[in-house]
């Protein structure tokens, strides 16, 4: 079967998160502490300074977007969800945030600028068809500013309990994801990012429970969520790190 057509991948993917954001598919205390835990780590990253000018690929509903703007000068945020966008700006006018931009836009039409000391992708690169990756892994590097840096976050194709996740729920296993996701390898990843240009690439673990668990438990009670984040954090920082569930990767040029 040949590839799927990049307009194809995109029309599912919006079909899929429209009913996504209808339905809330998702305990939301475990989203809280997801946003939360990956504003701390993109805040590291930065090393505690304010970022000036941000770029988010596929930023859905915006949750992240506008829990980061306070440390932020200016953040460009696109989707290609109409859905998504209009709940992220009336998210937006709710926080009485005012820096950040959403857009409803697919990817290939960004007229790319330069100068951005962040470009984040925050569980966005294992939606995207393999042939498209690696052009825009060079566009997001010339994109940066001296000093800046590329985040993004997936789920490790290595991942434990993906692996048990399929041998226990079965065909149910594929009701938690779009029809064209994919989970990823970071060491491919990785050189992927410095084929791409990237001088300076460091892979970290950074998921074990909380993101499986704050989709099983959509309906379900919220406080073992808030075991989640210790848990993850004990595995990630553990031998066996390279099993969890997702990684995030931070590269410079």
């Amino acid at each position: 079967m040949s590839e799927r057509t990049r307009a194809q991948v995109e029309a599912d993917e919006v079909a899929f998160f429209d009913k996504y954001y209808q339905s809330r598919a998702y305990n939301e205390l475990g989203w809280r502490l997801r946003i939360d835990r990956e504003v701390h780590n993109i805040l590291r990253v930065a090393g505690g300074k304010k970022l000036g000018r941000v770029l988010s690929l596929g930023c859905g509903d915006g949750q992240f977007e506008i829990a980061l703007a306070p440390h932020v000068g200016h953040l460009t945020a696109l989707d290609i969800s109409p859905q998504a966008i209009d709940l992220a700006r009336r998210q937006m006018a709710v926080a009485g945030v005012n820096n950040v931009d959403f857009r409803c836009q697919p990817l290939a039409e960004l007229e790319w600028s330069t100068g951005f000391d962040a470009v984040v992708c925050l569980a966005f690169l294992h939606h995207l068809r393999p042939a498209d990756l690696p052009g825009i892994l060079g566009t997001a590097c010339r994109a940066l500013a001296p000093g800046g840096f590329f985040y993004t976050q997936d789920p490790n194709a290595h991942g434990a309990l993906r692996w048990l996740g399929r041998r226990t729920i079965g065909k149910n296993y594929h009701k938690y994801h779009s029809p064209d996701e994919r989970e990823i390898s970071p060491d491919e990843l990785e050189d992927e990012l410095r084929a791409a240009g990237f001088g300076q690439v460091h892979l970290g673990y950074i998921d074990l429970t909380l993101i499986p668990a704050l989709f099983i438990l959509r309906n379900g009670p919220s406080w073992p969520l808030r075991l989640c984040r210790p848990a993850d954090w004990l595995w990630c920082h553990s031998p066996f790190a390279r099993w969890a569930s997702g990684f995030y990767s931070v590269s410079r040029r």
